[in-house]
């Protein structure tokens, strides 16, 4: 059973006073996704990750801090419009809003990651659509974080197996399927390597579900290449 408890804070961009409901710390349990989402019950406190100021719209894990910028990011009209936007699901908005954010601070990496939570909202509400447009949004923000040498995973290899699932899942398979031939060319560590074999196997099956870590350390064929 999840525990809650209450965050009471100032928004850094309005002054306005804020109160949020925020679960106890969790762990995970079982196989992460191999897009790394992890598995229960840290899975379901994804809802209180990235929190909304109901007075200014602020976007952030925690309102109550901002960076430089952060408040001029907030009344952009991208921003707005992404803010209330009916094209995806209200948290998703709000995991959006602060991708905006972070994007617009110069941070691609964080913006990745927010743009893939997004992503996660949209699976769990059976929003296919959105959430092919929040992974093709974060797969092309990753890109751009490299561009300024900044890497989402410290494992070698790891940011690779990121893209390749983000394009399976959002539909692009041939792109999907170059950086799998170009991964496995590098001779990566075993556990990227079964990753990445698995992804072959799934981009040859035009699969773009859901599959786990635990899946790719059973697969041990030889790749399609």
């Amino acid at each position: 059973m999840t525990h809650l408890r209450y965050l009471n804070t100032t928004c850094a961009v309005c002054g306005e006073s804020c109160r949020f409901t925020i679960p106890e710390a969790a762990s995970s349990v079982g196989s992460r996704d191999l897009d790394t989402r992890p598995a229960e019950p840290l899975r379901s406190t994804i809802y209180a990750w990235v929190k909304r100021c109901p007075s200014c719209g602020y976007c952030a894990p925690d309102p109550g801090k901002a960076r430089r910028g952060a408040a001029d990011v907030v009344k952009l009209p991208r921003y707005r419009w992404q803010l209330d936007s009916r094209k995806f699901p209200r948290i998703a908005n709000t995991f959006l809003c602060w991708s905006i954010i972070q994007e617009e601070l110069g941070i691609p990496a964080q913006a990745a990651w927010a743009s893939l939570h997004a992503a996660w909202i949209c699976d769990d509400e059976g929003d296919d659509v959105p959430a092919r447009i929040c992974r093709t949004r974060a797969a092309d923000l990753l890109r751009r974080a490299w561009e300024q040498g900044e890497r989402l995973t410290s494992q070698p290899g790891g940011d690779e197996a990121l893209l390749v699932d983000l394009l399976r899942r959002a539909g692009r398979l041939r792109e999907a399927r170059a950086v799998v031939v170009e991964g496995l060319e590098q001779n990566p560590q075993s556990l990227i390597a079964d990753i990445m074999r698995l992804q072959d196997r799934l981009i040859a099956a035009r699969d773009r579900g859901v599959h786990t870590v635990a899946e790719a350390r059973r697969f041990k064929q030889p790749t399609l290449l």
